[in-house]
């Protein structure tokens, strides 16, 4: 699916869970300056977790910038299936030579990356986005 974006150009592309209420949405974005940012939505957990995963993997190896930057801002959940699919992702990325950033995080997000001990691994900002809107 393709969107289009003041910021340049994006695509779109939702899951949802069969029977479920939970979703995830990935939206690509490519900004003016050529770089590349990913923004997630939604729940990511071991039904959403490979999508993630495949679409990250994807963006870096289709647009190949040097940073894929990860917008996790409006991520209302996240399970270890999720931090693994994260984690893959960068290591996929870097094999291609593309460093995959956390870019912007929810207070949530970013205490479940640091539970994990991944925080660093992934590049995640030192403290939650402040503009962040509870949900």
């Amino acid at each position: 699916m393709r969107a289009a974006s003041g910021r340049g150009c994006s695509y779109a592309g939702a899951d949802e869970h069969a029977g479920s209420a939970m979703s995830m949405s990935v939206t690509v974005n490519v900004m003016m300056d050529g770089s590349t940012e990913v923004s997630v939505r939604g729940e990511i957990d071991h039904g959403t977790a490979t999508t993630l995963r495949q679409d990250l993997v994807a963006a870096a190896t289709q647009r190949r910038p040097s940073v894929l930057r990860v917008d996790l801002g409006l991520v209302t959940f996240l399970d270890s299936a999720a931090v693994g699919a994260l984690v893959g992702a960068q290591r996929e990325a870097g094999a291609e030579g593309v460093r995959l950033v956390i870019h912007r995080a929810s207070p949530f997000v970013l205490r479940q990356l640091r539970i994990a001990g991944v925080d660093q691994l992934l590049g995640a900002p030192a403290e939650p986005d402040p503009d962040h809107i509870a949900f």
